[in-house]
């Protein structure tokens, strides 16, 4: 049986049901317990044994034809009250962000009510000692969906959530 949520995939509109069986489709293969949910619209949460960073592996390697964006969830916070998402991720985020000197918080809720922007400001003064907040040339951002019980935290590169990427982002 699956353990929890690993990773969270956004689709194009009005694709998510196709999107769920692409992404099965992948994940199958190398576990079988692998489930896909529509957690809003166009808002796909997998949850298998697997692996965050393999999950976004398999997806990545051959994207889905209908997939945006995709977040593996590299620390799951089981609250989503804004104290505990802005302790836990500056925790989480000071660990990993010791090689970097500029980053960034972008906070999505997901179906739920919750400040995202007091959860950006919390975590980014919880780590202005560690690096600069810089929004136009960040090294990495620090992803953080709220779901209803819980927040997934991602630390990517920029531009590394998408599947496809514009000239723009090849220059």
């Amino acid at each position: 049986m699956w353990q929890g949520p690993k990773a969270l995939v956004t689709t194009k509109p009005g694709k998510s049901e196709k999107c769920v069986n692409e992404i099965l489709n992948k994940i199958l293969l190398k576990d079988v317990d692998a489930k896909v949910v529509e957690y809003v619209k166009n808002v796909l949460v997998i949850y298998s044994n697997l692996d965050p960073l393999i999950i976004y592996g398999m997806l990545f390697s051959s994207p889905p034809s209908c997939a945006e964006k995709i977040y593996p969830f590299q620390l799951i916070i089981n609250t989503s009250d804004e104290r505990e998402i802005i302790l836990n991720s500056v925790v989480f985020a000071r660990q990993k962000l010791k090689d970097f000197k500029k980053f960034y918080v972008k906070c999505y809720n997901r179906g739920i009510k919750v400040n995202c922007k007091e959860i950006e400001i919390g975590v980014g003064i919880g780590l202005k000692d560690l690096a600069s907040v810089d929004f136009k040339d960040p090294e990495v951002i620090v992803h953080i969906n709220v779901l209803n019980s819980l927040a997934g935290v991602s630390i990517l590169k920029k531009g590394q959530e998408k599947f496809r990427t514009t000239l723009s982002n090849k220059i």
